[in-house]
This record gives C-alpha cells, sequence and structure tokens, in this order.
C-alpha cells in the first residue's frame, strides 16, 4: 500500500498508480447542445403535465390578473373562443399588433392559447400518422382505423374544444394561469 493510499478516508476509492482511469459522465466534459436542452426540458415538463392532469389540474398558479381591464379579458379570451373555428388567426393578430406590447395581459394569453393549438393539432398528426401505418395490418389496422376515426377523433375534438372553451372562460374571469406543461414549456423558451 502506498503512502498516498494511506491517507485517504476509508471507503473512498484508491488512486494507484496502475488502474486504469474511470470513464468520465457525459455531462462531464461535453455541454449539451440547445436543442438537446430544450428537448430535455420538454420530456421534464411532459412528466410534471401529465402528473398534473392525472390529478385533475387543468390550471395551475391561477390568480386574478389586476391589471387586465374588459378588453383585455375579452380579447384573450377571443384568443382561445376563435381557435374553435379560424384556429391561429386570432392570436397571430394579437401578437402582430402594436398595442400588444402594452397589454401584457392579452400577450400571455395570445402565446399560450397559440402553443396549445400547436400541441393539439401535433398530437393529432402524430395520431393520424401512427393509425396509418397501423391500418397497414390487413384486419387489425382496418379495426383501428375505424375505432380511431368513429370513436377517438370526435372524443378528441369535443375534448380540445371543452379546454379552448374552458380556458377562454378563465381568461375572460380575469385570471392568468398556466397550462400544465405548456406554460412551463413557454416561459422556459422566454416566449412568455
Amino acid at each position: 500500500m502506498t503512502h498516498e493510499s494511506m491517507d485517504q478516508a476509508p471507503g473512498q476509492p484508491q488512486n494507484e498508480p496502475w488502474s486504469e482511469p474511470q470513464p468520465a459522465s457525459r455531462n462531464d466534459h461535453v455541454e449539451r447542445t440547445p436543442v438537446e436542452r430544450m428537448a430535455g426540458a420538454a420530456y421534464t415538463q411532459a412528466g410534471e403535465a401529465a402528473d398534473a392532469l392525472r390529478r385533475g389540474e387543468l390550471l395551475q398558479q391561477s390568480q386574478v390578473d389586476p391589471l387586465a381591464d374588459s378588453d383585455d379579458r375579452l380579447i384573450a379570451m377571443l384568443s382561445y373562443a376563435t381557435q374553435l373555428f379560424l384556429p391561429v388567426i386570432m392570436p397571430l393578430i394579437v401578437l402582430l399588433s402594436e398595442s400588444s406590447k402594452k397589454r401584457p395581459f392579452q400577450r400571455y394569453h395570445a402565446v399560450q392559447s397559440l402553443a396549445l393549438v400547436v400541441v393539439f393539432w401535433g398530437v393529432f398528426l402524430m395520431a393520424s400518422i401512427a393509425i396509418g401505418i397501423v391500418q397497414i395490418i390487413p384486419v387489425l389496422g382496418w379495426f383501428v382505423a375505424l375505432v380511431a376515426f368513429l370513436c377517438l377523433t370526435p372524443m378528441y375534438f369535443l375534448g380540445g374544444m371543452g379546454l379552448l372553451l374552458y380556458y377562454g372562460y378563465q381568461a375572460y374571469k380575469g385570471r392568468r394561469f398556466a397550462i400544465p406543461g405548456i406554460t412551463s414549456f413557454l416561459r422556459d423558451q422566454g416566449w412568455l
């Protein structure tokens, strides 16, 4: 035993000159790319959102914004409600208008409703692609497509409409709230 190994506390690994160096973990010397950081944050936030939705929380950190006047509340509600008929149009009008810089309540809800609709349509597109792939299987694929078309798609759209109307109503009441998963991602990206 060398003099150096005797000075170490018991239980600590000994640094023998003949021992092989331990491989460094990936995070010790390699810096993560922005895409990896964003994907890691999205993964963590998706888990937190799933936990919140399992508890039945459709919104978090709900508080009334005292600075929101009746016009702000109306525009915020329309940012959600118009997504049912003209997706993306109203939030883009709010975000591109000159007054949105002076109206943080309107801007907050416009960004949030825009992100909600992008997530909604993204999930729908991915599910459609998955169902299209499963349809290759002769009998099972046809059955899955039929169930998805007749049952799951209407439930998904009715649920989405219900959420948009609920969030629009909460915005009309003057509340500034967080949608589980979406709002934390938007904050991390600096969009809110």
